[in-house]
């Protein structure tokens, strides 16, 4: 697995695929890259897929970071071009991963080519919701089990068992306190204002039966960008690359032509 130095701090991604359409995947706070697995295992053969362990998650080392988006954009954007990634790439982020990709979108709209943004809100529409999230990392311990009820808690279809107990225990090795920062982070940064300046063209996907993220709030970040289309995958919670990879492939085919 490929390290990129950022900032005197090792940074993992992952390589699958030998085509030319180069995919960046961002994942979000459910776990690393590893999210992304049964989603790219089907993807065409004209693809590269390109998985990044954001600062503290999977492989990559945490140093300072605490789950400022912008910062982690940054991270993101160094860890490219350390590998010699500086043409433009098609983006696809979920959650606090499509906030990062925002960010990065609206400073550095050179290196994105299409952008596809899954479960996605340009602020917290919620704060309820955010404080009942925030207190569920509260407390000492932090473990699989408690990770694995932190995913469950967002699907409305179930993977695999050995699948999500390998994506709870890999969530279960980030920081709790990490995790708590990435969620204030989310919670605090709107990036409605941002969204006005991204003229690459977007694809916003929701599932049908995420609570997390609403129509009305699709809406509000669809109303801001100046090239969007949204498509709702029936019957999928929080995370549609867990709970329906094959149609969540297909549309994110469909959307970057391959």
């Amino acid at each position: 697995m490929p390290i990129a130095s950022v900032d005197n701090r090792k940074i993992s991604l992952d390589f699958q695929g030998v085509g030319t359409d180069r995919i960046l995947f961002v994942h979000g706070i459910t776990s690393g890259s590893g999210v992304w697995n049964l989603m790219i295992q089907g993807l065409p053969d004209n693809c590269r897929a390109i998985t990044i362990d954001l600062p503290g998650f999977g492989n990559s080392e945490r140093g300072g970071f605490s789950g400022d988006i912008e910062n982690a954009a940054t991270v993101v954007h160094k860890a490219l071009h350390s590998i010699g990634q500086t043409e433009p790439l098609f983006m696809v982020g979920h959650g606090y991963g499509g906030l990062v990709c925002l960010n990065l979108a609206s400073r550095f709209p050179s290196h994105v080519n299409r952008l596809a943004l899954a479960s996605t809100a340009a602020f917290e529409p919620d704060p309820a919701a955010f404080l009942n999230r925030l207190a569920n990392l509260d407390g000492d311990t932090w473990d699989k089990d408690k990770a694995n009820s932190w995913i469950r808690a967002g699907l409305v279809e179930l993977p695999a068992k050995n699948h999500l107990d390998a994506i709870s225990e890999e969530m279960a090795k980030v920081d709790h306190d990490l995790l708590a920062g990435c969620v204030q982070h989310q919670a605090k940064k709107v990036l409605l204002e941002t969204a006005c300046s991204i003229e690459t063209p977007t694809l916003l996907i929701r599932g049908s039966e995420d609570t997390a993220v609403g129509p009305t709030d699709i809406h509000a970040l669809k109303a801001r960008l100046q090239n969007v289309e949204t498509i709702t995958i029936e019957g999928v919670g929080q995370e549609p690359a867990l709970e329906a990879p094959d149609e969540l492939r297909v549309e994110l085919s469909r959307f970057f032509n391959l």
